[in-house]
């Protein structure tokens, strides 16, 4: 009952979108080490920032394999181009 009540409030207070974030950047440093960042996600919305076009590119063209291995299918991904 208390892990019931544990995970219902980690969920009301967003804190599961860590967990989330955590695994989504443990994929991207296999994929692009150093290239890339998961930076927020928020209603159904991953942000991903990189410094690379050609990153961006791939990322593009992978992501729906990237929101399937992170157990987010039907999220949106966001891609910027920038520094961190």
């Amino acid at each position: 009952m208390h892990e019931d009540y544990f995970a219902k409030k980690r969920a009301e207070l967003g804190m599961d979108r860590e967990d989330d974030l955590a695994r989504v950047q443990a994929i991207l440093e296999q994929w692009y080490p150093g290239r890339a960042k998961a930076k927020r996600w928020h209603q159904g919305v991953l942000r991903v920032v990189t410094p690379s076009a050609s990153v961006a590119s791939e990322l593009r063209m992978r992501q729906m394999e990237l929101l399937e291995r992170a157990g987010m299918t039907g999220a949106r991904l966001q891609i910027t181009i920038t520094s961190y």
